[in-house]
């Protein structure tokens, strides 16, 4: 009975760790650029959905100025995303530029309801 009860625990187990791998694998970005205008930064991602429909998507953005600050810029919460490439842009307005300097290093996070599936850097 008790071999029975530690079988089923593993199973369990590795049923979870099997979702979360394909979890990370519906949603990764493929791209990201910066643009500067005169207005601010204009951070421009592609990313892809393998999933017939995708909900709970959240893009986050983090930035490392030239005054050593770091700063965290989220998207909107994406849902009913059909399979395939999409884009979507963050911006940032020129008021943080005059306030803590150039933007030296960022990196963008893609959260699949609320999981961690991808992350890309500068």
């Amino acid at each position: 009975m008790r071999k029975i009860k530690y079988a089923i625990i593993l199973i369990l187990i590795l049923s979870f760790l099997g979702i979360d791998f394909c979890l990370a694998a519906s949603s990764f970005i493929e791209s990201i650029s910066k643009i500067r205008k005169s207005d601010g930064y204009t951070f421009k991602i592609n990313y892809q959905t393998t999933q017939e429909w995708t909900d709970g998507l959240i893009l986050k953005l983090s930035c490392t100025f030239s005054k050593g600050t770091e700063l965290f810029f989220t998207s909107m919460v994406y849902n009913n995303l059909k399979s395939g490439w999409h884009k979507s842009e963050i911006k940032i307005p020129n008021v943080y530029r005059e306030r803590y300097g150039y933007i030296k290093d960022y990196r963008v996070e893609m959260y699949s309801k609320g999981i961690l599936v991808s992350i890309k850097s500068m």
